[in-house]
């Protein structure tokens, strides 16, 4: 599977998705969750992932990553959003090696394959993929200055699918669009996360799939 940054105008897959607002909303969503009374969709709560009052808590394994898919939705044209409120307390730089990214999980075959959409507490946006177990840069990090980067802040991260095609949202503003290999049925829609050396706890405290 392989993917490559889309060559084409942004304008085009922009027309499709709407225009550029926080979570490119234009009627009620076909799901959405707080976590209060997760949807079966998840799974069953671990020590990675937990369902609380304020929302689902991802802490992944230090230095490592973690995401939870729901198996019960797909996303072959769809709009998944979701907030992200980051840890109150954050090093100086906040960057990847230090707090790890945080964002969407997207377009899976399976849990060797897939694609995340992420930012990182610097300001920093980008697409990976996951191809039978390696990962790949899709779009490399780069400045993306919609990025809340202050401890305690909640980032909108969403990605529009439209066939082969994917826009990258951040806070409503197109960050990034790919075009890439889904499965067929677009895949269900997710949440991914990393840790840094000390460990990292993301809270997500609700999802939408317009």
């Amino acid at each position: 599977m392989t993917a490559k940054v889309l060559a084409i105008g942004l304008a085009a897959l922009c027309g499709a998705a709407g225009a550029a607002s926080a979570c490119q909303k234009h009627s009620a969503p076909v799901f959405q969750d707080n976590f209060k009374n997760a949807d079966p969709g998840w799974g069953q709560p671990d020590n990675v992932a937990a369902f609380t009052q304020q929302g689902l808590v991802l802490t992944p394994p230090v230095s490592g990553s973690a995401w939870r898919s729901n198996a019960n939705q797909s996303m072959a044209q769809g709009d998944w959003c979701i907030e992200v409120q980051s840890p109150a307390s954050l090093p100086t730089p906040a960057d990847e090696d230090a707090v790890g990214a945080v964002g969407v999980w997207f377009w899976g075959q399976d849990m060797q394959n897939f694609y995340t959409a992420t930012i990182t507490l610097d300001g920093k946006a980008s697409v990976d993929l996951l191809n039978h177990g390696i990962w790949q840069a899709v779009v490399p990090p780069a400045p993306a200055p919609s990025v809340k980067t202050a401890p305690g802040d909640i980032n909108e991260i969403e990605i529009v699918t439209n066939g082969n095609r994917a826009a990258f949202y951040v806070n409503g503003t197109l960050v990034a669009a790919i075009t890439g290999r889904p499965p067929a049925n677009g895949g269900a829609p997710g949440v991914y996360g990393e840790s840094g050396p000390h460990g990292t706890r993301w809270v997500f405290p609700q999802v939408a799939l317009y």
